[in-house]
C-alpha cells in the first residue's frame, strides 16, 4: 500500500479517537476543547504531508509557505487559551481553508496540467482528495461561522455538528470506493 494511503488510514482513525475522546470527555462534563485543537493540528500535518508527496510542483512550493502561516497561527491561537478553554474555530476555519486550497491545486493539476493520467476516476487517490474536498470545504463554512452561530444562535451548533459528521461520513465513503477502485494499487 502506498504511503499517501496509510497517512489516510491514520487520518481516519485519529479523526475516530479525537471524535470518540471528545465525547467521552462530554459525557464525562470535562473540557474537550484541546482534543478538538489536536485534531485540527494533527489532521492539517497529516493532510499535509499527503499534498506534498504528490509531487505536484505547485503544492511542493505552496506547502512550506502555508504550513508557517498555519503554525504561527496555532502557536499564537493557543498561546492566547484558543483551543483550552475554548473552541477554536478561526484555527479550524484557516486548516480547511488550506486544505480545500490543496485540493483544488490537486484537481487543477491532474484534470489540465497533467494529461499523462487517463481514467482519472479509477485510482483512489482521485476519491480520497474528492472526499477531503468535500468534507473540508463543508467544514469551512461551518468553522467560519462558528463564533457569531454560538452568541446569536446557540441551538444550532447541535444541528452544524450533526452536518459536520455527515461530511466526515461521505469523506469516508468517498475513500472506501476509492480503495475498491480496480488501479489501487497503481495510485
Amino acid at each position: 500500500m502506498p504511503k499517501e494511503l496509510r497517512i489516510i488510514f491514520w487520518f481516519v482513525g485519529m479523526q475516530f479517537a479525537t471524535n470518540l475522546l471528545a465525547s467521552i470527555f462530554e459525557i464525562a462534563d470535562i473540557t474537550n476543547y484541546s482534543v478538538y485543537a489536536a485534531n485540527v493540528i494533527l489532521s492539517y500535518a497529516m493532510l499535509t504531508w499527503v499534498f506534498y508527496k504528490t509531487g505536484i510542483p505547485t503544492l511542493q512550493k505552496l506547502i512550506p509557505g502555508a504550513s508557517l502561516l498555519f503554525v504561527a497561527c496555532a502557536v499564537y491561537s493557543i498561546s492566547n487559551g484558543d483551543g483550552i478553554m475554548s473552541y477554536n474555530s478561526a484555527l479550524s476555519a484557516l486548516g480547511s481553508f488550506i486544505i480545500t486550497a490543496y485540493c483544488l491545486i490537486f484537481f487543477y493539476w491532474r484534470l489540465v496540467k497533467d494529461t499523462k493520467v487517463s481514467g482519472l476516476t479509477e485510482y483512489a487517490f482521485f476519491w480520497i482528495i474528492t472526499g477531503i474536498f468535500t468534507y473540508y470545504t463543508g467544514s469551512f463554512f461551518i468553522f467560519i461561522s462558528y463564533k457569531y452561530l454560538i452568541v446569536q444562535e446557540s441551538q444550532i451548533i447541535g444541528i452544524l455538528w450533526r452536518f459536520h459528521n455527515l461530511l466526515l461520513t461521505i469523506f469516508c465513503c468517498y475513500t472506501i470506493y476509492g480503495i475498491t477502485c480496480k488501479n489501487f494499487q497503481k495510485t
